[in-house]
């Protein structure tokens, strides 16, 4: 439960920093480096491709980085921490 909470707050955050700068986040994933669900808020994809993804781009760059996915209308922000990969979703305005 306070793991749980732990990742509510990482969540909260996170959508507050982005609300800042006028950006909807549509959903969050906190995977493991290994793509384990650690919380999930409104995203049903597979995490596994997540953590691999994140893992390649650190592989690549040779430190850990943020990767970027977009198209006309959304963008996954994808970001790895000592301890977890974190994926967010969203929407431009």
């Amino acid at each position: 439960l306070i793991m749980e909470n732990k990742f509510e707050s990482l969540i909260d955050n996170a959508i507050e920093k982005f609300d800042l700068v006028d950006v909807k986040v549509q959903g969050v994933v906190v995977c493991d480096k290994n793509g384990l669900t650690l919380t999930n808020r409104s995203v049903d994809v597979s995490p596994g491709p997540i953590a691999l993804l994140s893992e390649l781009a650190t592989c690549l760059s040779g430190k850990r980085v943020t990767v970027c996915l977009e198209n006309v209308e959304n963008q996954v922000l994808i970001n790895q921490t000592e301890k977890a990969v974190i994926a967010l979703y969203t929407h431009h305005l």
